[in-house]
């Protein structure tokens, strides 16, 4: 008999699930990318899965400049003081645990003019919808430095063994200038990763 006839149909189903988490076909087909929880980090799909927040900026899809086979990227750029930025939030929920290691790749590519830009990534560990408390906010460092050539930004951090962290991950990439009339942001965002304990 077939090995695989004696392996229970919903044994079958849950490791076919694992190898999709673990696994996933970009939009082109050519090549593999390990996102674990993380949908259209390479914006293919537009602005699915993502929230833009533009505030007092641009933040928009850019199907000029990509760093791979699509199309598309995320712009964030500043005008002004302002923090336009991109987020995906509370993933992972039921399966990010106390003591995981997060890490998130990303490539970006831009520019920093004047005093006071920065480019931030920021997780935040989530509580259930509800339930009282505030997240875990963590703001990763060294940041990231744009230049005029795609570079792959990687960081981790890991959840605290007392955490609470019924409501998944959520994380921001926002471009940031102040009060310096003469700060301008300009950053493309492409091939966001997040893996769990990699």
């Amino acid at each position: 008999m077939n090995i695989i006839n004696k392996i229970k149909p919903s044994i079958l189903l849950l490791f076919s699930a694992l190898m999709f988490i673990a696994c996933t076909v970009d939009d082109e087909g050519d090549e593999l990318l390990e996102e674990a929880f993380l949908s259209n980090g390479n914006f293919e799909s537009g602005q699915d899965k993502w929230i833009f927040y533009p505030n007092g900026g641009t933040a928009e899809i850019d199907n000029s400049l990509s760093n791979g086979k699509g199309s598309n990227s995320a712009k964030i750029a500043t005008n002004g003081s302002s923090n336009p930025g991109i987020k995906q939030e509370r993933i992972g929920v039921g399966v990010i645990n106390p003591g995981d290691i997060i890490q998130i790749d990303f490539d970006h590519i831009g520019s920093v003019a004047g005093d006071g830009g920065i480019v931030n990534l920021i997780l935040f560990i989530e509580r259930a919808e509800g339930e009282s408390g505030a997240p875990i906010t963590h703001i990763f460092e060294p940041r990231p430095i744009l230049s005029e050539n795609w570079t792959t930004y990687s960081q981790s951090y890991t959840i605290p063994n007392n955490a609470i962290v019924t409501g998944g991950i959520s994380f921001l990439i926002e471009s940031v200038c102040g009060g310096d009339s003469g700060c301008i942001v300009n950053a493309n965002i492409d091939n966001v990763i997040i893996s769990i304990n990699p």
